[in-house]
């Protein structure tokens, strides 16, 4: 019995490395490379290149789907990215602060409503999503 969940949480955790960053469908971009996602999550990009207001999300600072976009995207731990923004907050310099969202599926979904959503998420939770495009693909 050990060894079968040794088994499950290894490939449990082989498919929570891999993180993809979705847009709506609706959105122009057809793929994004690191230094765009980085500037949409650091505050520097704020609208999409037809002038949509970006909207981000955010999972919770403990997931481990986070922990691999902050360390590939903004390389910096969760914690540290949390702590900036909330930084940003407190001195009125925060523009688009991401929205955190608890549930993989929830932000699916927002994303899928909403033209200037962009979020990240497992691959799994990404794939064959109705109104959502996959713009770039990590793995830790």
């Amino acid at each position: 019995m050990t060894a079968f969940a040794l088994v499950l949480f290894g490939a449990a955790a082989a498919i929570a490395e891999t993180v993809a960053v979705i847009v709506n469908i609706s959105n122009q971009q057809k793929s994004l490379s690191v230094e765009e996602i980085r500037k949409l999550y650091t505050n520097s990009v704020l609208e999409w290149p037809d002038g949509t207001p970006v909207v981000l999300y955010d999972l919770a600072i403990s997931d481990p789907v986070r922990q691999v976009f902050s360390e590939s995207v903004l390389r910096k731990a969760p914690v540290s990215v949390a702590e900036e923004w909330a930084h940003l907050k407190i001195t009125n310099q925060a523009k688009n602060p991401p929205i955190a969202i608890k549930s993989e599926a929830l932000i699916v979904r927002k994303v899928s409503r909403d033209k200037g959503a962009i979020a990240y998420v497992s691959l799994e939770a990404a794939r064959q999503k109705e109104g959502v495009r996959i713009v770039n693909i990590f793995q830790n």
